[in-house]
């Protein structure tokens, strides 16, 4: 089955688990997919789209594999070239699973540390899908309870409670959310701001000047809080916590995750709940109403660039709209087909099948024949736009647009 939902990956879980499902679920956000292997209702390995070696490095230091990072030195060359090919990339070949093959084929690890070593991956993984808050599709295989590459080099995998798995984890959503609200992703960089030695430091806080002052040889915006984490050898969860009143005092601020890290979820936070008074006047009672009762509009954006598809969604970022991102076109017609998008933007030069012809296609179909299409694209000529105009597009909107100009044109056809 394949459904378009707002996803809750925690509720499709908490299901599958309850009714000792075995299979694959595989979640796809757009820029990030995920899938994850079930066994009668216990959890066996989540995959992320997200990989890279510095990453995998990571999870050999956090469980003390000191041989295994100095052998990744020896890694073939072929592996650095799948890294880059797949980076910034949402395609679904597993980076991990060929360089943990390599290390088991190589004796850099044994089994036990190799299964230490998935479920610290699958944890992570699965921290970072229950994060997902958007729209997006989601895809379940009864056939693929466990990867081929786990059964065939281990013969057994991890066996996890779903239900303890969620419940940790909720544990520390809330944990990350009691963190400065500037924090949303565990790939922030943090840098002491220029002037911070002027600034009286929070009362919250539980470091002093002196070890502020050590600090700063190692914060400088280029240490990601997780490897930082590591330097200190303290939790990243624990590292963001004593971090947080100095972000929110601006004595330290954070540069954006590096890519391909700032297309995984921020860290989800919870809805403001404004409680109306009794005494309310009649006619603020009647404005609040007005403002729930607001129609949600489905957006689609189809664009081959990740970092443009990032920047859609950071934008369109509000209540009032559910977006989809797809950086595959020719993925795209089925999936627009299901969700039944209210407006579409979509860029020109794209691999395989450009913008005109899929506009031409999805203007061609009885679905999105009366679907206003926005065509995306560096090209500014009269001919470019001609063309876009032939092929059904209703506007042109040129790279690089800004967040007024953006909203605008949105606005402009969604009325």
């Amino acid at each position: 089955m394949t459904t378009t939902i707002r996803l809750n990956p925690k509720d499709l879980l908490s299901r599958l688990a309850n009714s000792n499902s075995s299979g694959c679920l595989e979640l796809d956000e757009g820029l990030v997919s995920w899938k994850i292997y079930l066994q009668q209702g216990n959890l066996n390995y989540v995959f992320c789209s997200v990989q890279l070696l510095d990453q995998l490095k990571y999870y050999l230091h956090y469980l003390g594999l000191k041989e295994a990072v100095t052998a990744l030195k020896q890694l073939p060359v072929s592996y650095l070239t799948m890294q880059s090919y797949l980076q910034g990339k949402s395609y679904n070949q597993d980076l991990y699973s060929e360089v943990i093959s390599w290390l088991l084929t190589e004796k850099h690890i044994d089994l036990s540390q190799s299964l230490k070593l998935i479920e610290h991956i699958t944890k992570d993984a699965l921290e970072s899908c229950l994060w997902l808050n958007n729209r997006g599709i989601y895809l379940w295989h009864a056939q693929e309870p466990v990867p081929l590459w786990i059964r065939e080099k281990l013969g057994n995998s991890i066996s996890l409670s779903v239900s303890k798995c969620l419940n940790v984890e909720q544990t520390r959503l809330r944990q990350w959310q009691n963190c400065s609200a500037e924090l949303v992703s565990v790939h922030q960089r943090p840098y002491f701001t220029s002037d911070w030695e002027q600034k009286p430091l929070p009362t919250s806080g539980s470091l002093n000047h002196k070890t502020l002052k050590k600090l700063t040889q190692i914060v400088r915006g280029r240490t990601s809080i997780r490897q930082l984490s590591l330097f200190l050898q303290k939790d990243e969860l624990h590292v963001a916590q004593v971090l947080s009143p100095y972000i929110d005092n601006k004595i330290i601020s954070l540069r954006n995750a590096r890519p391909p890290f700032d297309q995984l979820p921020s860290i989800p936070r919870p809805k403001t709940i404004v409680q109306h008074s009794s005494q309310v006047a009649p006619s603020t009672r009647s404005e609040k109403t007005k403002v729930t009762a607001i129609k949600t509009w489905k957006i689609v954006c189809i664009d081959d660039s990740p970092s443009i598809l990032k920047e859609m969604k950071r934008i369109l970022n509000q209540e009032r709209f559910e977006v989809t991102v797809i950086n595959d076109p020719v993925q795209s017609v089925s999936m627009i087909f299901r969700i039944k998008p209210d407006l579409i933007l979509l860029d020109i030069s794209m691999p395989r099948i450009n913008g005109y012809k899929l506009c031409g296609l999805l203007k061609g179909s009885e679905t999105c024949n009366q679907t206003p299409i926005i065509m995306v694209t560096g090209n500014t000529g009269l001919i470019d736009k001609a063309r876009a105009k032939l092929a059904g597009a209703t506007d042109y909107l040129t790279k690089p647009f800004t967040q007024q100009g953006l909203m605008e044109i949105i606005e402009k056809h969604l009325k």
